[in-house]
């Protein structure tokens, strides 16, 4: 007994001192760098510390680093078992500012407390890839075939649909985007993935007659090669089509802002007072920065207050106009880094449960890291996603500190001592 002991301290031991080491210096110097660049934000602005963005991050980063250590020493048999209860606890607290929380700007997405305020949606993250992980872990699942996908689906669209009438976008395809990538590592044929995915892909490219052909070209050879049966390719195909046809009619129920944001994507310049003031603020900010930046505190779009929502959506374009070229490499870098941290991770464990939670995470951060990069410059519409350990915003980081800890705890802890009893 006090040799397995022995055993398991050493294999935790070892485990903590590489993958996960990296991992912590990783996002020791991601929260160095925001708060680098939120303090440099807000330096000109007359307030006392704590009452400034910097201030408050610091104090959310400080509870942040707190969670994550309750976490990660949690027992981890605790995620698997009670993975079901909390998610359903989690969809409840998701409904509850509608109830409870008061409308900002027209959106119910907090609920109070005094004088806090925390965003159930945020943690919903953790919870919907917490319970797609339990579901895929299963050892008698058929993952090949299309039933199984069903549940993870389910999962994912119940507080997407809840999130979305909020109404938060960005918020809502974080839990559509988690899915896949767990359910490709759990095994799931990559036809299946696509037939989830083709009808959204077939609403999207329907915006041009172009793209639209293209994509129903593809839809052909996919299916021709895919070996299905005839019956089941021509419904398939049908339903696309026909997805593709109603595109005028989805894009008529949009609110006038969300068009204008998806216009501006492809015509910055036709609304640069407008949808599209965000945008350009951000290119100029970022293209004005240079190689080295103009210097903490100097950036004319920053502190001018050019550039709006420059402590949360948009804190890449400071980094950009601030620190320039390095800045943004160097952070981009340390995104990449964490990413293949997780990989690396998910690939050596050899619990299922475990690696599932850790892609699930993984996906979470990339699709965070990729659409706002791809937001402040430009090439997608605005659509209010923050960047890990870089925006303002305490429900977020304490997210992100959570995710880091989950990572932690299932990569170090073996799956005998979770799934035993």
């Amino acid at each position: 007994m006090e040799t397995r002991k022995f055993s398991l301290a050493n294999d935790f031991t070892k485990t903590l001192s590489d993958n996960n080491r990296i991992l912590m210096i990783i996002v020791g110097l991601l929260s160095l760098i925001g708060l680098t660049v939120l303090f440099s934000a807000s330096m000109h602005i007359d307030l006392p510390f704590f009452q400034k963005v910097i201030g408050r991050q610091l104090i959310w980063m400080f509870c942040g680093v707190l969670l994550m250590t309750l976490v990660f020493f949690l027992q981890g048999k605790l995620f698997f078992d009670s993975a079901y209860i909390i998610y359903c606890i989690g969809v409840t607290l998701v409904i509850l500012p509608f109830f409870l929380g008061r409308a900002t700007s027209g959106a119910y997405r907090w609920i109070g407390m005094g004088a806090l305020r925390f965003q159930p949606s945020e943690f919903m993250k953790l919870l919907v890839i917490l319970s797609i992980a339990k579901y895929l872990c299963r050892t008698d699942l058929p993952i090949t075939q299309f039933k199984s996908l069903v549940p993870p689906l389910v999962f994912g669209l119940v507080p997407m649909m809840i999130v979305l009438s909020q109404p938060d976008l960005g918020t809502s395809l974080v839990y559509f985007a988690v899915i896949f990538p767990m359910l490709i590592w759990a095994g799931a044929r990559i036809f299946h993935i696509f037939i989830l995915l083709a009808p959204i892909i077939s609403v999207v490219t329907a915006f041009n007659f172009y793209t639209f052909f293209i994509w129903v070209i593809l839809l052909i050879i996919v299916f021709y090669i895919s070996g299905e049966k005839l019956w089941f390719s021509i419904i398939l195909f049908i339903i696309n089509l026909s997805l593709g046809f109603t595109t005028p009619i989805l894009w008529n129920h949009l609110k006038p802002y969300q068009q204008n944001r998806i216009l501006t994507m492809f015509n910055i310049e036709a609304d640069p007072q407008g949808a599209g003031y965000q945008v350009l603020q951000s290119q100029i900010a970022i293209g004005s920065g240079g190689l080295f930046g103009k210097g903490p505190g100097r950036g004319t779009q920053t502190h001018l207050k050019f550039l709006p929502e420059q402590h949360n959506d948009f804190i890449f374009s400071v980094v950009g106009e601030e620190y320039g070229l390095i800045g943004t490499v160097i952070v981009l870098i340390l995104f990449l880094l964490l990413i293949i941290v997780f990989i690396n991770s998910a690939f050596r464990l050899k619990d299922r449960f475990g690696s599932l939670i850790i892609i699930g995470v993984s996906s979470m951060f990339f699709f965070h890291i990729a659409v706002n990069i791809a937001m402040t410059v430009g090439f997608m519409p605005v659509t209010g996603i923050p960047l890990p350990f870089l925006s303002y915003g305490g429900s977020f980081i304490l997210t992100c500190y959570a995710a880091i800890g989950m990572v932690l705890n299932v990569s170090t802890e073996k799956p005998i001592e979770r799934h035993r009893l």
